[in-house]
């Protein structure tokens, strides 16, 4: 048996992964369905990054969106879980409010680990004879760090 990897990703195969990481079948959500949840989780890209999400660019980007969209299939499917079960006198109480989280935490480490990785590539603001940098300027483009370093006396 050889395996080889596919380097050309779709939305069909975001689909499979989706299916094949959750276990939810066609049977239980369709097509059609599922597609509107990848587009929920492309969403969701797009408004923790600020991005515009295209397919096959980045495989974090890729598997952000394919884990968003196992958490958001398996509360389609599934409900947000049930917190407590009382039949006659036997009561159970489950520990995790909500049984997908990994999901959620999978996607967002996805996330976090390219755009911490991320650096802006713009000047870097630093003046020319002291050394002083604006920080802040360099993070999001907005003036005003305050420099806590004092001069030194005689300076």
């Amino acid at each position: 048996m050889t395996i080889t990897r596919d380097s050309t990703l779709d939305l069909d195969q975001i689909g499979l992964r989706i299916r094949i990481l959750s276990g939810i079948s066609v049977v239980e959500i369709s097509d059609s369905t599922m597609s509107e949840i990848i587009s929920m989780g492309s969403e969701w890209f797009e408004e923790q990054t600020g991005l515009t999400y295209t397919v096959n660019t980045d495989n974090s980007y890729d598997n952000a969106v394919v884990f968003y969209s196992c958490y958001l299939a398996s509360i389609a499917q599934n409900g947000m879980g049930m917190e407590s079960l009382k039949i006659g006198d036997i009561f159970v109480q489950y520990n995790d409010k909500e049984p997908y989280t990994k999901f959620l935490k999978m996607a967002q480490e996805a996330l976090n680990a390219k755009i911490a990785t991320s650096v802006k590539t713009t000047t870097y603001n630093a003046h020319s004879s002291t050394g002083d940098v604006d920080w802040k300027k360099n993070i999001d483009g907005s003036e005003g760090t305050l420099n806590v370093r004092r001069n030194p006396r005689n300076i």
